[in-house]
């Protein structure tokens, strides 16, 4: 699995949408200038976290991103892949197959990490 810059900074923006959501709706320009992010950039994070039914905007004046009723419960992996989609972060270049002890290592520590991010959810982010 790939964590790129954009799920780091998708992960930031959900934290701090996390530590406001007593407040309205964030637009994405203070939103920007509170994770020091170009908005063009962030704008196309959210956008996918939209996609994905992590957040949710609303247009207007008032207008911005806020988190879904049930975002407690959505997983750190599910922001990773919303993001990054499902990569593997083993690049098997002999092709040997399963009977690779090394490829069954590197597996197995992926399996591991993936089920770790699987296990924590946006709530520990607060």
């Amino acid at each position: 699995m790939k964590i790129s810059k954009g799920t780091d900074y998708g992960l930031h923006a959900l934290a701090y949408l996390i530590a406001k959501r007593e407040q309205q709706p964030i637009n994405v320009k203070s939103l920007s200038e509170v994770l020091n992010i170009s908005v063009t950039y962030l704008s196309k994070i959210l956008t996918q976290l939209v996609k994905a039914g992590v957040i949710k905007s609303a247009s207007g004046a008032k207008g911005g991103y806020y988190l879904v009723n049930n975002w407690e419960q959505i997983s750190v992996y599910d922001i990773i892949t919303a993001i990054d989609g499902h990569q593997s972060t083993l690049e098997d270049s002999f092709n040997h197959g399963p009977e690779c002890k090394i490829q069954s290592i590197l597996l197995s520590a992926e399996d591991e990490m993936t089920n770790a991010l699987k296990n924590k959810t946006l709530k520990d982010l607060m």
